[in-house]
């Protein structure tokens, strides 16, 4: 549009007519082509983003802790499993935003615990096994020795425990009296009870011996199991 109007002006100035009605015209041209210009160069306005904020609520896993205890008849160190536990459930709700369908923004409002998580509880031994001296034959705790393993199995390490189980209560010693009632190599209490296994049980260490030995096995499954509690509270 622009080089149409200078070509009109050139021809009417080559043709001696180029008179103030040519300039309007050329003045006229040139407008309308600068306002065709305008009219494809003008910017376009930008569609609005679409905004949206919602409220979005999920089923949430809650971790239980692990909890440890002791458990003295276990050797030191030993851990075991007692309880797996389990995770608790919550339910949360959040404030989430987004532009274009794509998420920008998400923000917790609201979490309400609907099942509590359960512990794990691992016990963990604390039992050291004692050091003993070699027994000398003829003597109580040989004689200990012999029917602790040949009535019950009770060797090595479950023999360390008992011989410094009753070492602790009684020096091995069948007239160990203490003033609470208790008596004996095993500490009967009281003393009487080992009655059921002889009536000789104030002064024969065999019977004594085999009172305890049932006792030990019946109330804490093993001398180690005995030796652990003694240890832990001072008495079994």
């Amino acid at each position: 549009m622009r080089q149409l109007g200078v070509s009109a002006a050139l021809v009417a100035f080559a043709a001696g007519s180029f008179t103030s009605t040519s300039v309007d015209a050329l003045a006229s041209v040139r407008q309308s082509a600068d306002s065709t210009q305008l009219d494809v160069v003008g910017p376009v306005d930008a569609a609005a983003a679409d905004v949206e904020v919602v409220t979005e609520t999920s089923r949430e896993s809650v971790p239980n802790d692990t909890v440890t205890e002791s458990d003295p008849s276990a050797k030191k160190g030993v851990e075991t499993v007692v309880d797996e536990g389990s995770p608790g459930t919550s339910l949360v709700s959040y404030e989430v935003t987004y532009v274009d369908g794509v998420e920008v923004s998400r923000k917790q409002t609201v979490s309400v615990v609907v099942q509590e998580p359960v512990d794990k509880v691992v016990s963990v031994g604390t039992l050291e096994i004692p050091t003993v001296a070699t027994t000398t034959p003829g003597t109580n705790q040989a004689i200990g020795q012999e029917l602790a393993a040949s009535l019950y199995g009770w060797t090595g390490e479950q023999w360390q425990c008992l011989s410094s189980l009753w070492s602790r209560e009684s020096g091995w010693s069948t007239t160990a009296a203490n003033s609470s009632g208790a008596y004996g190599i095993p500490q009967a209490l009281p003393g009487s009870k080992m009655a059921a296994y002889g009536d000789d049980w104030r002064t024969n260490p065999t019977t004594q011996i085999k009172w305890g030995l049932a006792y030990v096995s019946g109330r804490y499954g093993t001398p180690c199991g005995a030796w652990g509690h003694f240890t832990s509270v001072g008495w079994y």
